[in-house]
């Protein structure tokens, strides 16, 4: 278990440190070339200021699809990966609170009212008389959560179209136990991936990402093989 956990944690925080270096690299070279990049970004603006500044408020939501689970990552086994999906609803808020010319650091906070495991393995005991059978069998399990341990980084700050990485942290519960029969219904999660953001005005956005999505119970309670799958998503969000 503390393998997996380092090697999940571990990811993130290579994930994290390349966008810092990348921000610092970025920053120094707007710095030794200021004049020319606002030149540059004045044009492609048109005059439409994209720019991200500290206190800004994001207001928006977002879905996403897992279309299968990997046994990668110290998860469950590779039979019990079989036919997993996740889909995610999400409403999203989010605070600037450090932005330069090329990058802007955001805090966000993610609450999640719908959240569909498919495929999830559940067992059942059926009476019989020669005693009680215990079978399992793969249904769909609904939950709700919040992730309230976000950051995400915006590279190109003046553009339009700003890349990003993004990692949180929170819980969901479920109705039945997830992501196996005796893991419990409590499930603590982790993410990290990066995609792109699009403004379609000065201050609204579409965005499109993939994330790795993992679930675990924290050794809560009985097996603790996580639920790893890469979740793509999309999402609109109001900036004021």
């Amino acid at each position: 278990m503390i393998r997996r956990y380092f090697n999940i944690g571990a990811m993130l925080l290579f994930i994290l440190a390349v966008c810092v270096s990348a921000g610092r690299a970025q920053t120094g070279a707007a710095s030794a070339d200021s004049s020319a990049a606002a030149e540059s970004s004045s044009a492609q603006s048109a005059g439409a200021d994209f720019e991200l500044r500290s206190g800004m408020n994001e207001f928006g939501f977002w879905g996403g699809f897992a279309p299968a689970a990997t046994h990668s990552f110290g998860g469950l086994h590779e039979d019990e990966t079989r036919d997993r999906k996740l889909t995610l609803l999400a409403f999203r808020y989010g605070r600037v609170f450090a932005a330069s010319k090329s990058i802007a650091w955001e805090y966000t906070l993610d609450a999640i009212p719908v959240a569909l495991a498919s495929g999830n393995i559940i067992s059942a005991i059926r009476a019989t008389p020669d005693g009680a059978i215990i079978s399992a069998r793969r249904e769909t399990t609904y939950g709700a959560g919040v992730s309230p341990l976000g950051l995400q980084l915006h590279f190109s700050n003046r553009s339009k179209v700003k890349p990003f990485v993004h990692i949180n942290a929170g819980l969901l519960v479920f109705n039945k136990s997830v992501p196996l029969p005796d893991a419990g219904r409590l499930s603590f999660t982790l993410e990290g991936g990066g995609g792109v953001r699009v403004f379609t005005s000065e201050r609204h956005a579409v965005s499109l990402g993939v994330r790795l999505h993992h679930i675990s119970n924290g050794d809560r309670s009985g097996s603790n093989r996580g639920l790893n799958e890469f979740v793509i998503y999309a999402g609109f969000s109001v900036f004021r």
